[in-house]
């Protein structure tokens, strides 16, 4: 997986704006993502996976705007897997029904102005028993459990990826909050000094005696 997403970013498959940038962070068995969806724009993940595959996503946005995105993933004869409209977060999951290239596509098309932040994870489970080179019977009990704690551990890394994003997005969204708290607080101060010396020297005004010459 990891050398697929590295071939399509040298290739260009890896699609998007000029100014998008990618972190990848490699798990057992799982792909996480993080990248900027400019204004207006769509940005693009392919990946090959094999008929059979169990596939399982995650995707958060993080920053920019009211925090929404669409989101539509489709397969290798763009058939719609999954679609969904201006979401803070999603996950889906999947079994492959043929090989192919998959396309996962996040949409910032309702945004004029505010970029957004992604963070998508992608987990590949193994492949269907037909599509193994070893069959069951060839396969002890001792490395079915092993393969099974890790098909295990791989959606348990995926689980705390997904709970660090939501973490993020939390922590942005608090600061966020925090930030806009701060700077009321400074208004209001600056607001009520205007005030006060509006009205002392207001007040002087109003009790002072005109005398003529």
């Amino acid at each position: 997986l990891v050398e697929n997403f590295r071939k399509m970013a040298g290739s260009g498959l890896l699609r998007g704006s000029a100014g998008a940038w990618l972190v990848l962070a490699c798990l057992a068995g799982a792909q996480a993502l993080t990248f900027n969806v400019d204004p207006a724009k769509e940005e693009c993940l392919f990946e090959d996976i094999s008929a059979g595959t169990k596939v399982s996503g995650s995707f958060q946005v993080s920053t920019g705007g009211f925090l929404d995105i669409d989101v539509k993933v489709t397969g290798p004869d763009e058939r719609t897997i999954y679609s969904v409209s201006k979401e803070t977060e999603g996950r889906f999951t999947f079994i492959a029904a043929e090989t192919g290239t998959f396309r996962a596509c996040f949409g910032n098309f309702m945004s004029t102005v505010t970029p957004k932040t992604v963070s998508f994870v992608l987990v590949l489970g193994e492949g269907s028993p037909s599509q193994s080179v070893a069959k069951a019977e060839h396969i002890s009990p001792l490395e079915r459990s092993i393969m099974d704690l890790s098909s295990a551990l791989s959606q348990v890394q995926a689980e705390q990826e997904y709970m660090r994003m939501r973490e993020r997005a939390h922590r942005n969204t608090s600061e966020s909050t925090n930030a806009r708290v701060l700077w009321w607080s400074v208004a209001e101060a600056l607001a009520l000094v205007a005030v006060s010396v509006f009205q002392v020297f207001y007040l002087r005004r109003f009790f002072e005696t005109k005398h003529r010459v």
